[in-house]
């Protein structure tokens, strides 16, 4: 396979990970909506920091790892499709509850952007399994520092959007009144995907 075509099945591997619901989506939209447009931009900005961290851990050496232990991999999958589950589920649950204020420092908002990827299971299932996958051990050093750079340009442009969008007044206004089914609905999407990853193989 072509460099190109290498880079580009990464690309359509990682977009419908990104942009499917999930608590990176929830956190930097919740925050766009109920605070201000830099906070939500710095959560967005720390969900891209740890999402780069991950995606070269995966590439430079968690792949050869599970590619040597599929036990390892198989578990990885279960565990974060349960959790997924579990946060939708929850999400559900607390549809109507009223929400945490957001971080209001720019350096806190940031941690807690890099903390929500590093312990998203969405995450790890992406970079420990899918990325692993359509970008074998066996690619060059070269091939591997573009992907990373890859994601990391989708993982920017998708999540500086959602904090964009999320925190324009009228998105606001819209946001607060509809809360109670968005949660729902996006509760409802991450079940479905926590299931759907924990028994797939």
């Amino acid at each position: 396979m072509s460099p190109a075509a290498t880079l580009g099945t990464v690309l359509l591997a990682y977009l419908p990970a990104a942009v499917s619901p999930g608590p990176n989506f929830v956190l930097i939209a919740h925050t766009a909506a109920a605070g201000t447009r830099r906070t939500a931009v710095s959560v967005a900005l720390g969900v891209v920091a740890a999402g780069g961290l991950l995606a070269a851990v995966a590439v430079f050496g968690l792949g050869a790892v599970l590619a040597r232990t599929p036990w390892l991999a198989t578990a990885l999958r279960v565990v974060c499709g349960a959790y997924l589950a579990w946060l939708g589920i929850r999400l559900w649950l607390r549809a109507r509850a009223p929400e945490s204020a957001p971080p209001a420092a720019r350096g806190g908002a940031f941690r807690q952007g890099v903390v929500s990827n590093l312990t998203n299971p969405k995450a790890a299932a992406f970079f420990g399994s899918v990325l692993t996958a359509t970008l074998p051990p066996s690619e060059p050093a070269g091939i591997k520092v573009a992907a990373v750079a890859l994601i990391v340009t989708a993982s920017a442009v998708w999540h500086l959007s959602v904090a964009l969008l999320f925190s324009a007044p009228a998105t606001q206004r819209w946001y607060e009144h509809a809360k109670p089914a968005l949660n729902r609905v996006v509760g409802t999407i991450l079940v479905v995907l926590g299931v759907a990853l924990a028994v797939t193989p």
